[in-house]
């Protein structure tokens, strides 16, 4: 007599039970690999990463008294940049503006003096100022930390301060002793 019983399974051949794993395995991976993606896409995109790695690699830091800027160089005197720097320091809440003053010696900024110009508003992010005088060689504005960008609205302050003076420069000061410079030959602001 027969009896039924529940239906023979056959296993699978010996191929197909070890591509299972290595589907597993691969379907594992790519999953890890698009929640990387998704969450380096989320800093990337609420966090200002790229315009603090492009603010990096376009800024420079001072040597000393000194920043290097290819064929270009400014020079601090008289203790400036340290005064800068303590001033840096001080305001970190809110940015401000500076006019250097000093002798533009071939390729070389020579900077010995600065004043503060009269500042109209101030907040974290932004300073409206007076225009610096026509005898200033470098327009430096902070920015926030390692925030070394220039803004459009930072342009098109120094595209009117570079009609008066065809040979001032645009700084942005975004960390201590560090620096964004527009206006030389090898920045992006001719």
């Amino acid at each position: 007599m027969k009896t039924e019983g529940p239906p023979l399974i056959v296993p699978h051949s010996e191929r197909e039970a070890e591509e299972r794993p290595i589907f597993r395995k691969v379907l594992l991976i790519a999953t890890g690999i698009f929640l990387v993606v998704l969450i380096l896409s989320y800093l990337w995109i609420d966090f200002p990463i790229g315009d603090i790695l492009k603010g990096r690699w376009e800024s420079t830091p001072a040597e000393g008294d000194l920043v290097q800027l290819g064929g270009y160089s400014i020079t601090f005197e008289n203790n400036t940049l340290e005064q800068i720097n303590a001033l840096y320091l001080l305001e970190q809440e809110n940015e401000f503006s500076l006019c250097l003053r000093g002798k533009k010696e071939g390729n070389n900024y020579r900077i010995v003096s600065y004043y503060i110009p009269k500042i109209y508003q101030q907040s974290f992010n932004q300073v409206i100022f007076e225009p610096c005088s026509e005898d200033t060689l470098i327009i430096l504005h902070t920015h926030p930390y390692k925030s070394c960008l220039a803004s459009s609205t930072d342009f098109e302050m120094f595209n009117k301060a570079k009609f008066a003076n065809p040979e001032v420069l645009m700084v942005v000061m975004c960390e201590p002793r560090r620096f964004s410079v527009y206006g030389a030959e090898n920045s992006e602001a001719d």
